[in-house]
This record gives C-alpha cells, sequence and structure tokens, in this order.
C-alpha cells in the first residue's frame, strides 16, 4: 500500500520570509541605532574629559587630576568591552586588538607622568599641557 504524502498543506505560496532589498532588516537597524548611541556617548565622554582636563591645567590639583584619570578609566572600559565589537568588524580581530593594547598601554604611561609632573616641586604648566592633549590625541586615535 502506498501513501502519497502532500507536501503543499494548502499554505500560501506568496508569503514572504526576507524583506525586500532596498530596506534594511530588524537586526540592520538595531546595531545602527546601538552604533549611533554608542558614538553619542563616547563624543560626550570626550567632550567631558577635554573640559577636566582644561580645568587640570588651570588648577594643577590633584583633585582634578583623580577625577580626569577616573573619566579616562571609564572611557578606556566602554571603549574596549563596547566599542571592541564595531571596531573588530572594520579591521578584523587581529589588528584591532593590538591597536587597542597599545594605545591603553600609552595612555597608562602618560596618566604616570602626569600625576608625577602634578606631585613634583617645579610643576612646569606647559609639561602639564602637553601630557594633557597627547592623551586626549591619543583618546581620539583609540576612537577614529
Amino acid at each position: 500500500m502506498r501513501v502519497n504524502l502532500s507536501t503543499n498543506y494548502h499554505l500560501k505560496s506568496d508569503i514572504k520570509t526576507h524583506h525586500e532589498k532596498g530596506q534594511p532588516g530588524f537586526d540592520e537597524q538595531l546595531r545602527d541605532a546601538e552604533s549611533s548611541k554608542l558614538k553619542e556617548t563616547i563624543d560626550m565622554e570626550l567632550d567631558t574629559i577635554s573640559e577636566i582636563g582644561k580645568r587640570l591645567v588651570k588648577t594643577m590639583s590633584l583633585s582634578d587630576f583623580k577625577e580626569f584619570k577616573q573619566r579616562i578609566a571609564g572611557f578606556l572600559k566602554m571603549c574596549i568591552s563596547q566599542g571592541f565589537s564595531f571596531r573588530e568588524e572594520r579591521l578584523g580581530a587581529r589588528f584591532g586588538r593590538t591597536k587597542i593594547l597599545s594605545i591603553v598601554k600609552t595612555v597608562n604611561q602618560k596618566l604616570v607622568d602626569l600625576g608625577k609632573e602634578l606631585l613634583s616641586k617645579n610643576q612646569d604648566s606647559l609639561k602639564v599641557l602637553a601630557l594633557v592633549d597627547e592623551i586626549r590625541g591619543l583618546l581620539l586615535d583609540l576612537y577614529a
């Protein structure tokens, strides 16, 4: 005895399972929204770091240095944890990871140099300004 099985199941054949070519899918829209929100957050954090850096150059106080250092640490954590996935898509894991780690090491060394300069008896405001600008440039390089 032979049974004929129908694979039709009386379903409409015109059901669209994919989105049209010109329109982005939900996952693409979600990724774009996350990316723009992350970019906005990073821009705001960079502006805050720049303002604190300017204030640090004027006051040369340890409390401003502490706040500057904490903001930079938060920025680096944010870039590594959230931003690294976007960087990985563009550059590939091998090249992106090396760049980020070398910039983080350089930023840490510059923060140590800045702390030493602020603690020294002969505080040179031009040297402090140069170090703050160099750190800011490294953060921008990490972001770009």
